[in-house]
């Protein structure tokens, strides 16, 4: 069994580097589970066998934490039984980072379709307004581009499509003005208790139902957030649809003054016509981009999405009561969670490692298609996302797909992996009041391997 543990782990590596990856492109599927969810007991009972043959493993890893500066809680599940293999305070609620992200994902997969896509919509009004409408797509590029996650969707795309549309109209006025409708989501736009540094840094920024490229100034992995995402997406469609029209007879003209370029936010008329749309990635997509790249305005525009689709108002509130709703409805109890975002920037979020470890293997024995997906959004341990530089050793590159989280002070481990005698395992590990973030990596990642 070993040996096809190993097989298996050598395909993912040769996949990953033949096919190679980037920040904007369509990430493979890798090793997505075919086989029925119903082959497993959700709730059979524990046997106890397996707790048993995890003994040695089980004090390898305490002996680890044990060593370690800092307090140490995690929880291990056998998946095929759901047995709580191993636990040292798993029921303790603390801090996750972005860890909590596995909620966020499992939420997404619970609430929409994995082929639904978000649309970016322009609209006429009576007045000549041509409306530009954010319809929770966040990844929109400059231009169209079929393979990439990011940047799917292309803002000069859809300005060729709504001039054509122009165009084509024999009623359409001779000037036309851009009103930005980003009214889809409301509330605050940033969460009061995150830290300035946070915006400062690139973290995050103004969650708003329409961005480019996660908010980010280019298609660069590492480029700076902008401040205002929606207004810079509206420029630059502003400036697509000008060169769109240009010889057409259709002159753009200014609908605001000052830093907004011309531009002034409303709310769509109701008698507005559609003119052209763009749609993004698959919601399937969109969730993988986000856990591998630990993306966290992604992470706050789906938690956002799933309230609205839930009948919440897509605000910060909204959106952790329709995650923490979901979460209940695949099975997993949230008491004594403390949600405050979706990405886990807040350190005042609290969820306990077995409540991750609970979703991760509700998750994995789901009988929802879409629901078996929820690991594999997370980085492939030594050659993706963020574990490309992390758990590299031979033995477990390729078999631990896990999502990273970190805070000051703070460092989680929470992902998924097969041992060598063909099982899977979920595991949740956090690591808080350390002084050394580099060494509590080190020993979650040696925990992790010892797991294998």
């Amino acid at each position: 069994m070993f040996l096809v543990v190993a097989l298996v782990a050598g395909l993912i590596t040769w996949l990953v580097i033949a096919l190679g990856s980037s920040r904007t492109e369509a990430l493979a599927p890798l090793n997505r589970p075919t086989q029925a969810a119903s082959s497993y007991s959700l709730f059979s009972p524990a046997s106890g066998t397996q707790a048993e043959d995890f003994s040695q493993k089980s004090q390898a890893i305490t002996q680890l934490f044990d060593d370690a500066q800092g307090e140490f809680t995690a929880s291990v599940v056998d998946v095929p039984s759901g047995e709580t293999v191993f636990s040292r305070n798993g029921e303790t609620a603390g801090v996750p980072a972005s860890s909590l992200k596995t909620l966020t994902v499992a939420a997404a997969l619970q609430t929409f379709d994995s082929t639904h896509r978000f649309a970016t919509t322009t609209l006429l009004g009576a007045d000549g307004t041509v409306y530009l409408r954010g319809g929770g797509d966040v990844l929109l590029g400059s231009g169209e581009n079929s393979t990439a996650v990011s940047g799917r969707a292309g803002l000069a795309s859809l300005a060729k499509l709504t001039a054509t549309a122009l165009k084509n109209d024999d009623a359409a006025p001779a000037s036309v003005k851009i009103v930005l409708d980003d009214s889809l989501f409301t509330g605050d736009a940033l969460l009061p208790v995150w830290d300035s540094s946070l915006m400062t840094s690139g973290n995050i920024s103004a969650v708003q139902p329409i961005a480019m490229w996660g908010a980010r100034s280019s298609s660069a992995e590492k480029a700076g957030r902008v401040s205002d995402p929606a207004l810079t997406a509206a420029q630059a469609f502003e400036k697509a649809l000008v060169a769109a029209l240009d010889g057409s007879g259709i002159s753009v003209t200014a609908s605001g003054s000052g830093d907004s370029g011309g531009i002034s936010r409303g709310t769509t008329a109701a008698e507005a016509k559609e003119l052209a749309k763009v749609e993004g990635a698959t919601v399937a997509e969109v969730v993988e981009f986000m856990g591998e790249e630990s993306d966290n305005y992604v992470a706050e525009a789906l938690g956002r999405l799933v309230a609205l689709q839930s009948g919440k108002p897509g605000t910060f509130e909204g959106g952790t009561a329709a995650i923490l709703e979901k979460i209940g409805e695949i099975g997993v109890s949230t008491e004594g969670v403390t949600m405050v975002d979706a990405s886990g920037l807040s350190a005042e979020n609290r969820v306990s490692p077995a409540q991750l470890t609970g979703v991760l293997s509700a998750a994995s024995r789901s009988s929802k298609a879409v629901l078996r997906d929820v690991p594999y959004a997370f980085p492939i341990a030594g050659l993706s996302g963020t574990l490309d530089a992390r758990l590299t050793d031979s033995s477990v590159a390729g078999v631990v797909r896990a999502k990273t989280g970190t805070l000051t002070g703070v460092t989680t481990l929470t992902g998924t992996l097969v041992d060598e005698s063909g099982r899977q395992l979920v595991f949740s590990f956090f690591a808080s009041d350390v002084d050394s973030l580099t060494d509590a990596r080190a020993v979650l990642d040696a925990a992790v391997a010892e797991l294998i």
